[in-house]
């Protein structure tokens, strides 16, 4: 019954993006995990190993006040795993964009997850 443990992952995963906790979320991921984003048909960010996601982890959370991925749809098998996102953020610093601080973020979007080792072995976030 792999996908019962890929979605708890995948739950324990999503808890601890929204709670900030960086070190909780790299323990559900394995050595080698490759993490990408997707925005307008391109990838922006790509993150390889570890200690690269969890750099960027870091300083992407510094961007936000506060935020929340919920999760509004689940298809999961032994060894891969899609979902639907509703996201939402407060800005803690003026972006480039001309978004400010204190401003809210709020994205719909999928995720894309593979699995290996019984860990996340890849995550693809695409908005």
């Amino acid at each position: 019954m792999r996908e019962n443990e890929n979605s708890a992952l995948i739950n324990q995963y999503i808890e601890s993006y929204n709670a900030f906790n960086i070190e909780r979320m790299l323990s559900l991921l394995d050595d080698s995990i490759v993490f990408e984003n997707e925005a307008n048909g391109a990838v922006n960010v790509r993150a390889e190993g570890k200690l690269e996601f969890e750099n960027l982890a870091k300083e992407s959370a510094k961007l936000f006040s506060q935020r929340n991925q919920t999760v509004t749809n689940l298809i999961v098998n032994d060894t891969t795993a899609q979902i639907n996102i509703d996201y939402s953020g407060v800005l803690s610093v003026d972006l480039p964009n001309g978004m400010r601080e204190g401003d809210e973020l709020t994205v719909q979007g999928k995720s894309y997850f593979e699995f290996k080792n019984e860990k996340i072995s890849y995550i693809k976030d695409v908005s």
